[in-house]
């Protein structure tokens, strides 16, 4: 379940950085990109520790965290 939840975070905030950069959110991308890379040497950790059994932990996190980064930007940005 670890594995879900760094997965989640890492491709949320990826979500989130991407609109970052398209919108030329400065500020926020230079913040994001320590967020990110934090949270990808946990994905990284995790996964290896795991193995293939990790894919549908890896997959269903993933999912979730770019549909809530799409919705949380949108908001966000209002």
């Amino acid at each position: 379940m670890q594995l879900f939840f760094v997965t989640f975070a890492t491709v949320m905030l990826r979500g989130i950085q991407q609109q970052n950069v398209i919108h030329e959110r400065y500020k926020w991308a230079l913040i994001f990109s320590f967020l990110i890379a934090i949270a990808e040497v946990g994905l990284i950790m995790n996964v290896v520790n795991k193995g293939w059994p990790s894919v549908p932990f890896v997959g269903s996190g993933g999912a979730l965290g770019v549909i809530l980064s799409m919705y949380v930007h949108k908001r966000w940005l209002r």
